[in-house]
């Protein structure tokens, strides 16, 4: 078994060939392409996208803001859901004026969007009406098969399986009465369960994922969360072992987060100091970092944001100099990081975009040029950054063997690696395997990943992949696989060549070292 892994671990090197290598010494040093689109809750509805330059600043893509095909309330209310989510290259924005989801499918070279079939779906929920505090947020599983949406006005969550295409088939039994107005909701990153603030009851629902993607609460759901706020967004450890929430209060002038650890059947306990209050002003929206050391969370009275330090027990301590001020914009609300944990954008009501770099201590410092305007009509509320992982992709490859493969995977290795690996061969009696990722590595533009996994008659193997990503052109990215049964079984090595190798014929691959 040992010297059958070291075989393939040996191989590697030659594995995609000398295109492969020549490519990755090319862009050893690319990031890859990374773009933030915002919700820009108009009526009718827009998207605005951006790419992202080196040092943070944003250039509006060509042709946005783009219509969604629904329609936002075009004004603020207090509702501080998330209500732009990512599922690999694909797209989701909330309308909360008309009740459906648009959906689009990103091109991962340029940043250019283009509706899904079908798009928008409708949630068979309310937001709201104009003028009530209200809104649909989204999230989406880590493995992109699944897409919820909390319909604050209802009171209850629409639950989608994401099609191949991207599009939105409702779930048997959905939607899923909470018994209470959501506002941020999310998925742990184990993919097991549902996290809903539950603001008006200062509380937050968790809520197992089955199979089908159908919920069913945890036990003892939901769980208040103290403090003199409202319980208003969520955000998970990569863990999936502790869980902050926001508490949003306008009358007090503090930051307050609640923080629980979560017990294996999604039972949330409070920690020991839990809520943490610090200065900064009404806790809106708070986001944790790739890698979980830091913790900002967006103050809409102040236009302020307050960064915390993470400890491994969940504590929180504010960081020297926080809260920082968001620049001449107002109102921040949604927020997110790129993958390397580098960059942080907040969604403000003033139709703007403000961007931070991250320093080493935690502190923000407003990149150049920042904030960016969105041209959008509405009342900014929420933005999302692509890629989703550090390293992901789907598409398909012609393998040296001749056989045809599709391929899905995602990664992050921030804190531990973890992740999933797909791989279908679809040929009559073709291979199938699906997997964990439990080691990656990642130099330059390629990356490899390794795991456990099994195949489609129950088979356990340990999977080896490597792949080469961030390229623009269909042909030049490239993926490959391998594994092994615990019989010593190799498929498709051939001395020192991977048979399931081979460039896309469509797909993408995002890697970020």
């Amino acid at each position: 078994m040992k010297r059958a892994l070291t075989s393939i671990l040996a191989a590697l090197p030659l594995l995609l060939g000398s295109a492969l290598l020549s490519a990755s010494v090319r862009a050893q040093e690319e990031v890859g392409n990374t773009f933030v689109y915002t919700n820009n809750n108009a009526n009718p509805n827009t998207v605005t996208g951006f790419s992202v330059g080196p040092s943070g600043t944003l250039t509006m893509l060509p042709g946005t803001p783009v219509l969604t095909g629904g329609g936002g309330f075009g004004t603020f209310f207090a509702s501080n859901t998330a209500t732009a989510t990512m599922r690999k290259n694909f797209l989701y924005v909330s309308n909360s004026g008309t009740n459906d989801i648009s959906a689009f499918k990103i091109d991962t070279s340029t940043g250019a969007l283009m509706a899904v079939s079908g798009s928008p779906f409708a949630t068979g929920g309310s937001g709201g009406v104009p003028g009530v505090p209200s809104g649909v947020s989204l999230a989406v599983t880590p493995n992109g098969r699944f897409l919820y949406a909390g319909n604050e006005g209802s009171g209850n969550i629409s639950e989608f399986s994401i099609g191949s295409n991207g599009a939105l088939t409702a779930v048997s039994g959905s939607p899923f009465n909470l018994g209470g107005a959501p506002d941020g909701i999310k998925v742990t990153p184990n993919g097991k369960f549902l996290g809903v603030a539950l603001p008006f009851l200062n509380s937050v629902a968790m809520l197992k994922i089955g199979s089908d993607g159908a919920l069913t609460p945890a036990p003892g759901s939901p769980f208040p969360q103290g403090g003199a706020g409202a319980a208003s967004y969520v955000d998970m450890s990569c863990n999936s072992e502790q869980l902050f929430a926001s508490l949003f209060n306008t009358t007090i002038n503090n930051t307050q987060v609640a923080v629980s650890t979560i017990g294996h059947n999604g039972a949330l306990i409070p920690i020991t100091g839990s809520p943490f209050t610090f200065s900064g002003g009404d806790s809106s929206v708070g986001v944790l970092t790739p890698d979980n050391q830091w913790l900002f969370v967006s103050n809409q009275s102040t236009s302020t944001i307050t960064s915390l330090d993470v400890e491994s027990n969940g504590s929180l301590t504010q960081v020297n100099g926080s809260p920082f001020t968001d620049s001449t914009a107002i109102d921040p609300n949604g927020m997110a990081t790129n993958r390397e944990g580098t960059l942080l954008y907040a969604a403000n009501g003033s139709n703007s975009v403000t961007g931070f770099s991250i320093d080493s201590n935690g502190a923000l410092s407003s990149v150049p040029l920042s904030p960016f305007i969105t041209g959008g009509a509405g009342f900014l509320r929420s933005l999302t950054v692509f890629p989703a992982n550090q390293v992901e992709g789907e598409g398909d490859e012609n393998g040296d063997d001749g056989h045809k493969g599709h391929f899905e995977f995602e990664g992050e290795s921030k804190c531990g690696a973890h992740g999933e690996m797909e791989f279908e061969e679809g040929d009559p009696g073709g291979q199938k395997m699906e997997g964990s990722v439990d080691s990656m590595t990642v130099i330059g533009n390629t990356a490899m990943m390794s795991g456990s996994g099994t195949l489609l008659d129950g088979t356990p193997v340990q999977y080896t992949a490597v792949v080469l990503g961030n390229l623009p052109l269909i042909g030049a990215n490239q993926f490959a696989i391998s594994w092994i049964t615990l019989t010593g079984s190799v498929f498709n090595l051939t001395g020192s060549v991977f048979k399931t190798s081979g460039a896309l014929t469509n797909g993408y691959i995002a890697v970020h070292p």
